[in-house]
């Protein structure tokens, strides 16, 4: 049997470098990592990606690559992305003020852009503003929901619970170390 195995594997055509990709995931209450590995040949690019929702509702996302600069001077900003069904619209739309609200009081501001992605769906997606990630990353750590608002109203809501362990594996297995005080 091992024989047959070997064998198979034997005849079993090489891929190329370029090819060869590895995933890795993780869950953590309500958030959950997700690691893409890929051998260009020259390098091992790593792309790391933590996130909660989906199945219909908005995606709360943050990624970071192995390439990127990292913390402490870039920080992975967190995003809201809303992917509408076909023949349907988002919720938020272009340039649409956005307020991150957090059960523990603070707020951060972000800004949307919405665009018809390459499935030609419409998608929508906000972050806070550049000198905003850092104080939203904390607000994340230290909170149990987020609710993001746009003209009053609620729009998305998220369970923080898991974030920080889903942020630090994120880091981790990017390369980065960092704790979010």
């Amino acid at each position: 049997m091992r024989l047959l195995i070997a064998l198979a594997l034997a005849a079993a055509p090489a891929l190329p470098a370029s090819a060869v990709t590895a995933a890795n995931y993780w869950n953590y209450d309500d958030w959950h990592v997700s690691v893409d590995r890929i051998d260009t040949g020259e390098d091992l690019r790593i792309t790391c990606y933590a996130h909660t929702g989906g199945d219909g509702d908005p995606v709360w996302a943050l990624e970071v690559s192995n390439g990127d600069a990292g913390p402490p001077d870039y920080f992975p900003a967190p995003r809201l992305i809303e992917i509408a069904p076909s023949h349907h619209l988002t919720a938020m739309h272009d340039q649409q003020s956005i307020e991150f609200e957090f059960d523990s009081g603070s707020t951060v501001h972000g800004d949307v852009i919405a665009y018809i992605n390459d499935e030609g769906l419409y998608q929508a997606e906000s972050a806070p503003s550049h000198n905003s990630v850092l104080t939203m990353l904390i607000s994340m750590r230290h909170g149990a929901t987020v609710d993001a608002r746009a003209d009053g109203q609620v729009i998305a809501t998220a369970s923080l619970k898991g974030f920080t362990a889903a942020y630090g594996k994120m880091m981790d297995e990017c390369g980065f170390t960092l704790s979010l005080n």
